[in-house]
């Protein structure tokens, strides 16, 4: 994720970019796969296709996808930022067969840009959007039609995903951090709390116990809070550096997440203990977002960094509830830099490849 005001993309051993909640992880998406998985299943997949679409409005070069989900017509959603060439920001909506069938420019409340981050479908059938740029959440009708909420602090607002009360639940870019809370009618509150320096939250999740949980990247730490407010945070048994960056709820019961640096995937239960699994995955590989798979294993987004704005070895991952890690590199451009990851409509998983502004999809 993005961090502090620095709202730009660092390549030089570390990538920051949006990826959690975004791909509307936090609970299966109102549009996603059908069917259930029993709590701990998980489905074993020998098989696996992956192609690649080039159908994102590229802009020029200009527009750059941020984050996807599953929402509205059963259409994947995928929300592209301008830079100062092209001041407007993008919703898309790509069917399940490849092809873009609707695109909704904004260029925030004022004609100066805005800088979509991440998004998800809300309890209201709309799409939800954080908007670092402008300093606002962004709902915006099936048809289109955008309406900002700002957030009364000055901070930027990052990830989102439902919340277990019919309201949206948002991480702050904020020191001390802040979690935030929206009603579908635009009613908002902001949790704040005490943490270590810079220790912001990045992605958020709803758990299998009713509460939110987060990362906090810089503080090496998980975060929980309940929708009173109470925050709990939790550091036992994640590596030091290892930095935390995307959480999802597995189908296990369990939130698992995505570790920046040492090439690990964490899950951590809603008593707070946490493992970490890494077998078959390079130290050096970064991963990014994570979802969970209609086969009830989760499926991650990797890629290894080098040089000075340099990409390679771009994969797939998934890990079933038992730790069994699997990569998929065939199929995906080396250089395509994976970012966002979410089930699709189609029970297949769609991701968003940032590096090359194409559309990824992944069959079972």
């Amino acid at each position: 994720m993005m961090r502090s005001s620095s709202f730009a993309i660092i390549l030089s051993g570390l990538i920051t970019f949006a990826s959690g909640c975004a791909n509307g992880s936090a609970v299966p998406p109102a549009g996603g796969f059908n069917g259930s998985i029993s709590a701990g299943s998980e489905v074993q997949k020998t098989r696996v296709r992956i192609q690649q679409f080039a159908d994102l409005p590229y802009g020029s070069g200009n527009l750059t996808p941020t984050a996807v989900a599953s929402g509205p017509g059963g259409l994947v959603w995928v929300t592209e930022e301008g830079n100062g060439d092209a001041p407007e920001s993008a919703v898309v909506g790509i069917a399940t067969s490849g092809t873009r069938q609707r695109t909704y420019y904004y260029s925030g409340p004022n004609g100066q840009g805005a800088g979509f981050y991440d998004l998800v479908e809300g309890p209201d059938g709309a799409l939800w959007i954080t908007d670092t740029f402008n300093l606002q959440i962004v709902r915006m009708s099936p048809q289109g039609t955008f309406t900002g909420f700002v957030l009364k602090n000055s901070d930027a607002p990052l990830n989102i995903c439902n919340g277990p009360d019919k309201a949206l639940w948002f991480t702050v870019d904020s020191d001390p951090p802040d979690i935030g809370r929206i009603t579908t009618s635009g009613s908002m509150k902001l949790f704040s709390f005490s943490g270590s320096e810079n220790a912001f939250a990045n992605d958020i999740a709803v758990g299998s116990d009713g509460a939110l949980w987060f990362t906090q990247p810089n503080a090496n730490l998980i975060g929980r809070i309940t929708p009173s407010g109470n925050v709990t945070e939790y550091s036992k048994g994640i590596t030091a550096g290892a930095e935390p960056y995307s959480i999802a709820p597995g189908s296990d019961g369990a939130l698992w997440f995505t570790e920046l640096r040492g090439g690990r995937i964490g899950r951590i239960t809603t008593a707070g203990k946490v493992t970490e699994y890494s077998n078959g995955i390079a130290p050096t590989e970064q991963l990014y977002d994570l979802a969970a798979g209609p086969d009830g294993a989760m499926w991650f987004t990797e890629f290894e960094t080098y040089g000075t704005f340099q990409i390679r070895a771009s994969k797939i991952g998934r890990i079933t509830m038992h730790g069994k890690i699997s990569q998929y590199g065939r199929g995906v451009t080396p250089d395509a830099g994976p970012i966002g990851i979410a089930a699709g409509s189609d029970g297949r998983m769609w991701f968003e490849e940032w590096w090359i502004s194409q559309m990824g999809r992944v069959t079972l």
